[in-house]
């Protein structure tokens, strides 16, 4: 078990992201982000910048990235990725992962979500709490699938696509990359990239 982890950015999703952390036994889990000066409140210790972080990184056994932001937790997962960095997954306790399933790098399943057999999961996918992914669904890299989603069997998401929170998905739907899906959307027809959708 990796020991030391370092998770960039301390906002809200921050602090979800790190009670997990704690709950996957790190023994220190330090924060880097930029705003480090505006952070009044935060439940763990906020370190520095991330520019810091570049200038520590041997300190570290694992990495994280806690930005909601799709495009720009891409960017800072990728340049970990460039300089070779353990990038992790964090799993909630009380998620449920098929063994049937992958899980990428840097990906987050928070806590009463459910990821059935089948189904891939790429790198940096936010799978928010409550969230169901059924059987032999496909989400690609740095997507957000938010709390209370429902996504059937089959289902296709592309690259930095968001869903808004209570989606739900028909079977077999094909939704492209940098799609934004609004709270509550129901999705019975394939969806192309670059769309703002609401139903």
């Amino acid at each position: 078990m990796n020991k030391k982890i370092a998770i960039i950015g301390a906002g809200g999703h921050g602090k979800v992201v790190g009670e997990i952390a704690l709950l996957n036994q790190y023994e220190i889990i330090d924060f880097f982000d930029d705003r480090v000066n505006e952070i009044k409140t935060f439940p763990f210790t906020v370190i520095d910048t991330f520019d810091n972080l570049k200038q520590n990184l041997k300190n570290y056994d694992a990495f994280f990235v806690s930005i909601g932001d799709n495009q720009t937790r891409g960017d800072k997962i990728n340049w970990l990725k460039k300089h070779k960095m353990n990038i992790v997954s964090l799993i909630h306790p009380k998620a449920t992962i098929s063994k049937f399933s992958s899980l990428g790098k840097g990906t987050c399943v928070m806590s009463n979500a459910a990821v059935n057999p089948g189904t891939i999961i790429k790198e940096g996918v936010i799978i928010n709490t409550s969230a169901s992914v059924d059987h032999d669904c496909l989400i690609e890299d740095f997507a957000h699938i938010s709390p209370n989603c429902s996504i059937s069997g089959s289902v296709r998401i592309g690259k930095f696509t968001h869903l808004g929170s209570g989606t739900s998905i028909h079977p077999g739907i094909h939704i492209g990359n940098n799609v934004k899906a609004g709270i509550g959307s129901k999705i019975f027809k394939d969806i192309l990239d670059d769309t703002i959708y609401k139903d």
